[in-house]
C-alpha cells in the first residue's frame, strides 16, 4: 500500500510542477489561447489575443485541488522532512525550502564526482556548514 501511495505522491507532485510551470507563462494546455490561435499570434494580431486568457482560472483551481490532495495524511511522510540545520519540520513543496548540494571527486576514480544534498529552510541555509573535503555545487573552487 505504501508503494502505491508513493507513486501517487510523485504523480501529483509532477502535476503540481506542470501547473506552476504553466502559471509562469509556459502553458501547454490545448485550450489555452496561445495554442488555439497560434497562427494568428504569429501574424499581426498579437496585441488582441493574450496568452492565458482562457486557462489561468482553470490552472489556479487545479493547483488548489492538487495541494489539497497532497495535504492528506497518507502523503505526510513524503511531503515533510526535518531541516538539516534547525531540525524543525520542513515542507518540501513550500517556497521556504531550499536544497543545498555539494560535490567532491570520487575516491575510487578521479574522473567522477560524488554528489550529496540536504534540504533546509531558506533562512537556515547560510548557517549550514559544508562537510570538510566537499565543495558547494556550482562553485569553481
Amino acid at each position: 500500500m505504501t508503494e502505491k501511495n508513493k507513486e501517487e505522491y510523485y504523480f501529483l507532485t509532477e502535476k503540481l510542477e506542470e501547473i506552476e510551470w504553466a502559471l509562469d507563462g509556459k502553458c501547454n494546455d490545448i485550450d489555452c489561447n496561445k495554442y488555439m490561435y497560434k497562427d494568428l499570434l504569429k501574424k499581426r494580431y498579437r496585441s488582441t489575443l493574450e496568452h492565458n486568457l482562457s486557462c489561468v482560472e482553470h490552472l489556479k483551481r487545479d493547483k488548489t485541488v492538487v495541494m489539497r490532495l497532497l495535504s492528506q495524511k497518507r502523503f505526510r511522510k513524503y511531503r515533510y522532512s526535518k531541516c538539516a540545520v534547525c531540525k524543525k519540520e520542513l515542507d518540501k513543496l513550500s517556497d521556504t525550502s531550499k536544497i543545498i548540494g555539494f560535490t567532491r571527486k570520487s575516491e575510487g576514480d578521479n574522473k567522477y564526482y560524488d554528489w550529496k544534498s540536504v534540504r533546509t529552510h531558506k533562512h537556515c541555509a547560510p548557517k549550514f556548514k559544508i562537510p570538510e573535503g566537499w565543495k558547494k555545487s556550482g562553485s569553481k573552487n
